[in-house]
């Protein structure tokens, strides 16, 4: 399935765009994000992750970064790639494209539960349930905040041509600081309906039992901040040195910015702010304003010095391949690692070792798969490569089709919405 191509572009065309049109900093940031990522669940596959990095705050905060990271550089993608065309063509020419992306990411979210459920880890019900996003797949979560996302992304980049990026970021801001206020707000019966609405409200609004957090209402912070970065990032692509140092000077004042916001709201309550529950999931599902600072703090300086390389190459497209196909290494390398996951009784040094063993194996399918995406995968000399893109292929391409036409079929259903059906402000503030 297709990876990180933006819309109306094929496959060949993508790989044939100059290295001027692309921002190498979110490749490195993405390669980055799906790194921590894949290494922390490594590390829980063989449990050596509760059994030794979490005794290790500070290790632990970095890794788990990545969760911040991917919702921060979606936001990045809407305001690079998706922004752009809807300033110029209209809300409804990047509609339908959101939409097939966000029913990819359910598909993808969907297809973790066969392994799931031929290990025996969940009993139907939950995983009928945790197929209609009101229950968690292991290791897959992010996946289901992308579906979301992706759903609500027309509406965001409406509010983003129409108001301009401040009032996301303030608006974002005050839902964080009314932390105090949601922890008091009454959440469904837990044991009504299946818990499906309990859980709906934890997922969507950070209401209720705090299992699922960062909620998606919460998380549009995240987004938020993400398209400025974006902003930034497309700034930075210019040829003149003093507009990059004015780039420089707002990536400082936006850190600068996030460290006094996560200071700001230290002793927030009613959670009590420590290395361990800033590092662990305490903070994080209780959707408290300090996990969220935090989390921008450190994607924001990660970005930042990513930026600094300018130069492409053979090399660093080799370097990049898992934030290129990340979506590809998500799915396929946690299907695997759900699989080989089980109670290890070796020592941890042992378990470690099996931990970065596995971690290779993810790498060793993504490079597969990368190699059977090349452009000239279907002519190479190699009959195994040129077999299995055509086998691939014959899988994949229906499957596009059909999800393309579902959300020809949605945008075509949502026509008659204001939003949808007009051109929008042309003028973007910002």
């Amino acid at each position: 399935m297709r990876d990180n191509v933006p819309p109306g572009r094929s496959d060949r065309e993508y790989a044939a765009m100059p290295p001027g049109r692309k921002i190498l900093g979110l490749d490195i940031a993405r390669t980055v994000a799906i790194t921590l990522a894949m290494l922390n669940h490594s590390f829980i596959a063989t449990n050596v992750w509760e059994d030794f990095f979490e005794q290790k705050p500070h290790f632990a905060f970095v890794v788990r970064l990545a969760t911040p990271m991917f919702i921060i550089l979606f936001g990045a993608l809407l305001e690079v790639v998706y922004r752009n065309r809807a300033d110029r063509d209209g809300i409804q020419s990047v509609t339908a494209r959101l939409f097939e992306r966000a029913f990819l990411c359910w598909l993808l979210y969907a297809l973790t539960l066969i392994p799931v459920l031929w290990m025996g880890r969940l009993s139907l019900k939950s995983a009928f349930f945790g197929a209609l996003l009101a229950g968690k797949i292991p290791l897959s979560d992010i996946l289901r905040y992308y579906a979301i996302l992706f759903f609500l992304a027309p509406l965001i980049l409406v509010a983003r041509l129409r108001w301009g990026l401040a009032p996301l970021l303030i608006a974002s801001t005050a839902i964080l600081l009314l932390h105090p206020l949601f922890v008091l707000l009454p959440a469904p019966p837990p044991n009504f309906a299946h818990y499906v609405p309990a859980r709906l409200a934890d997922l969507l609004l950070g209401i209720g039992d705090a299992v699922a957090g960062p909620s998606v209402l919460h998380s549009l912070f995240f987004v938020a901040v993400g398209m400025l970065i974006g902003w930034l990032l497309s700034e930075d692509r210019s040829a003149d040195a003093e507009v990059r140092k004015s780039v420089t000077r707002r990536f400082l004042l936006l850190c600068g910015a996030l460290g006094v916001g996560a200071l700001a709201t230290y002793f927030m309550g009613p959670e009590k702010v420590t290395a361990e529950t800033a590092a662990g999931m305490v903070l994080r599902n209780a959707n408290h304003p300090f996990y969220f600072f935090c989390g921008a703090l450190g994607t924001a300086m990660i970005v930042a010095l990513c930026r600094s390389v300018r130069q492409g190459g053979p090399g660093l497209d080799r370097a990049t391949m898992l934030g290129r196909r990340s979506l590809f290494t998500f799915s396929a390398g946690n299907a695997f690692l759900i699989f080989v996951t089980r109670d290890y009784d070796q020592s941890i040094p042992e378990r470690l070792l099996l931990s970065g063993l596995f971690f290779v194996v993810v790498v060793g399918l993504a490079a597969l798969y990368d190699i059977v995406m090349q452009p000239d995968a279907l002519t190479s000399p190699n009959p195994v490569v040129r077999v299995s893109s055509r086998w691939w292929r014959a899988i994949t391409d229906p499957v596009n089709r059909l999800l393309r036409t579902a959300a020809l079929r949605l945008t075509s259903l949502l026509s008659w919405v204001p939003i949808f059906s007009q051109r929008e402000v042309q003028s973007s503030q910002r």
